[in-house]
């Protein structure tokens, strides 16, 4: 990780560099307003094509921060852990070079301790469940995770062709049987190519390529036992030749695409429509001691809608509407083996595993613009189905979801050099309908974690929170903010909290 560390600090360095060209003549709360634009996160997904980044700031910026936060949950996944505390220290920068040419960047480094993870000794669990390697131990988990990311984006006449690459590395590990130690290692290469058709209407494609691995081991060093481990196939279900073992490892291999297709006008300020569509391949092998044999197969679909519509009623008024429809399919194969006296011998492949879930989202955007003040509403609806079951033998569930919640923004502009921004919210999970139709596996520890985690997604959850944050500048300085959130989840009567602080910079 010594290399990754000096990578990072370099990063940051070349992003400090580059805050050169954000010193403009605007005024501190205009700038503010343009960095944490409130319309711009409510279209995210519209920036997924790095081509549609030319009309993502109106001008340049840059900040670096250092923030604490402390999550502690009572009400929770086991395979999750009960929280997290830990620092994160993150840069990022968007630079517009000259008319026509871009280039944006970030880098990101955290450290956090897991609470007490419990059936889990894998990262990255929504990618690799339910193939997880498992024990009913566990324990706190310490985490490193490193990220960078940066893209460039080159406008020629009517074309717009833009790149973008993101790494994300992690490193997992505890100092206590079971020691688990991870590392994952997720590359992204992303590209877009747009066409200005007619006016301020542009078509657009763009495409990902993604490169994801995963290497992981339990090792024990106490003389007195050590608890049994499973290589889980789902529903707390597992592949008895391979459970055990003395020191087992395992590897996910997973190689990804995605592609989709984009029509907007005024660089999405007026309307846009995009699709999506992915498909990946995760491949989990399994190793104890000279050993090493494929255990699963697990195939990735995705598949995205997205369109929006805004209006500006005058200079102060801007409403607008956004519909996501999103829908993901896994399907799980395992690898059957034959072991007699010689040898262990692979003799079929079956599929034995799906999961569907399917979203829906509506969102709607208001804001209001004074001179010295901001306002921005974004309320939501959504609904969602997931059903998951196996094969051999049958077990499944079911959850329909519906959910509601509104975020509000404000910010005020206090003296010429101070800024105040506040961010309430809520949000509301409500189960509709939720289907147990779990089988036995015999294992009175496995069958309670199955019975807690069901009753987790068959729960209600209410939410509520809000985010404070203060930007003031000093004579030849740069501009300075803190920032500070609550969170309170409650959920079967328990409240889960959240508290964080942030210290940076902005240029």
């Amino acid at each position: 990780m010594l290399t990754t560390k000096k990578s990072f600090y370099l990063l940051l360095l070349s992003l400090s560099s580059l805050s050169a060209y954000a010193q403009d003549s605007l005024s501190l709360y205009k700038k503010i307003a343009n960095q944490y634009n409130v319309e711009r996160n409510f279209k995210t997904q519209y920036y997924y094509n790095p081509a549609s980044m030319s009309g993502y700031s109106s001008a340049s910026f840059s900040e670096f921060e250092v923030g604490y936060h402390s999550r502690n949950e009572k009400i929770y996944r086991q395979q999750l852990g009960d929280g997290d505390q830990g620092l994160t220290v993150e840069a990022k920068s968007f630079q517009k070079l000259k008319p026509g040419r871009f280039v944006w960047g970030s880098a990101s480094y955290q450290n956090l301790k897991t609470g007490h993870v419990k059936w889990n000794e894998t990262l990255d669990y929504d990618r690799t469940t339910p193939y997880l390697t498992a024990d009913s131990v566990g324990g706190k988990l310490n985490l490193e995770r490193y990220q960078f990311s940066g893209g460039y984006l080159q406008k020629m006449n009517r074309w717009t062709l833009s790149g973008q690459i993101d790494y994300l590395a992690q490193l997992g590990y505890r100092s206590r049987d079971p020691r688990l130690r991870s590392t994952t290692s997720d590359l992204k290469i992303n590209a877009g190519l747009n066409y200005n058709v007619f006016k301020e209407y542009e078509v657009g494609v763009f495409g990902e390529f993604n490169k994801y691995t995963q290497n992981n081991s339990i090792k024990f060093q106490s003389l007195l036992g050590r608890p049994y481990v499973y290589q889980m196939t789902g529903f707390g279900y597992s592949n008895y030749l391979f459970n055990g073992g003395t020191n087992p490892a395992a590897t996910y291999e997973e190689f990804g695409y995605k592609g989709g297709a984009q029509i907007s006008n005024k660089q999405g300020k007026d309307f846009y429509l995009q699709a999506t569509v992915g498909r990946s391949k995760n491949l989990k092998s399994y190793n104890d001691s000279s050993t090493f044999f494929d255990l699963s197969d697990l195939e990735n679909k995705s598949f995205e809608f997205e369109g929006a519509k805004f209006f500006s009623l005058n200079e102060k008024h801007r409403i607008g509407l956004l519909a996501n429809y999103t829908g993901y399919v896994k399907t799980g194969s395992e690898f059957g083996y034959s072991l007699n006296t010689t040898s262990m011998t692979q003799i079929f492949k079956r599929k034995s595993y799906r999961k569907e879930d399917y979203i829906t989202m509506v969102k709607g955007f208001y804001q209001y613009n004074q001179d010295h003040f901001t306002f921005a509403a974004t309320p939501f609806f959504g609904y969602q189905e997931m059903k998951e079951r196996r094969l051999f033998p049958n077990s499944g569930q079911k959850f329909v979801y519906s959910y509601f919640g509104i975020n509000f923004d404000y910010k005020q502009q206090i003296k010429e050099n101070q800024i105040l921004s506040i961010q309430p919210y809520f949000s509301q999970r409500m189960v509709n309908k939720s289907i147990n139709a779990i089988t036995s596996t015999g294992n009175a520890a496995v069958d309670e974690w199955l019975l807690q985690d069901y009753n987790f997604q068959a729960s209600d959850i209410f939410t509520v929170g809000m985010s404070l944050r203060y930007d003031f500048k000093l004579e030849k300085l740069p501009t300075f903010f803190v920032s500070a959130e609550y969170q309170s989840q409650k959920i079967q009567k328990k409240n889960n909290n959240f508290v964080g602080a942030t210290l940076g910079i902005t240029f």
